[in-house]
């Protein structure tokens, strides 16, 4: 009987044991816990005021550049600009003549009536002109650019960043260059060259539209020659 009593008092304090280490276990998660939740609360009660407004605008935010996303590089670099002039860009244009030119240059005074008649003939179509100003300032720039009676979209000095811009040529106003939708450089002139360049603009889209029914051909026949490999190597597996 004493043996017996004995393997009950141990039975039973070893479940005495184990009910005591659930005990703390349970206290001590329930602690984490507790101050897991106080540390939620701090957050949310210490977030600046205008925090959940600020989100919200972000997220209008980003679907506005989703949207901009959709186009091609140059008039989705052109959107947030707010042009010298009211101006509509063409988002539409094949090619893009970009160029920098300010009131204080003797030959790009010259020749802004040639480069307004000139843009008369392209406005709406496939080509579309840009100025990029660089006058010392925006005042500066307006008032040449309404004396001139210029229509085509104009970007305020020191308001260019991010817009294509790849000329290489010499440092000389005003200069430009051609582009196509996604930036991809055409041609560039400077100088006493440019309205003569310009002018091309009908010849210049025709050129593009022709190389990029070749591009767009011979990626058809690169597809089919693939997909008959493809076709052929599928009928020897079958065999």
């Amino acid at each position: 009987m004493a043996t017996i009593h004995a393997k009950d008092m141990s039975l039973k304090s070893s479940i005495d044991m184990k009910n005591t280490n659930t005990h703390q276990v349970f206290h001590a998660m329930k602690e984490v816990v507790g101050s897991m939740c106080a540390l939620l609360v701090v957050t949310f009660v210490t977030l600046p005021p205008g925090a959940v407004a600020a989100d919200k605008k972000g997220e209008e935010k980003t679907e506005i550049s989703a949207e901009d996303a959709e186009l091609p590089k140059v008039p989705a670099s052109l959107q947030d600009k707010k042009f010298l002039i009211p101006a509509k860009l063409n988002t539409k244009a094949k090619v893009y003549f970009i160029y920098k030119s300010r009131s204080t240059c003797s030959i790009c005074v010259e020749e802004a009536p040639e480069i307004v008649k000139i843009y008369r003939s392209m406005h709406g179509k496939d080509a579309e002109l840009v100025m990029l100003n660089i006058d010392s300032s925006k005042e500066d720039a307006t008032k040449w650019a309404k004396s001139s009676k210029m229509k085509f979209p104009i970007v305020a000095p020191g308001d260019a960043k991010g817009v294509p811009f790849p000329y290489e040529g010499e440092g000389i106003l005003p200069c430009m260059v051609e582009v196509d939708a996604d930036g991809n450089k055409i041609g560039e002139a400077n100088a006493g060259d440019v309205p003569i360049f310009l002018k091309d603009w009908r010849k210049m889209v025709r050129k593009l539209d022709k190389e990029k029914k070749a591009q767009a051909r011979e990626e058809a026949k690169r597809n089919r020659e693939a997909q008959k490999k493809s076709d052929s190597a599928g009928v020897d597996d079958e065999s």
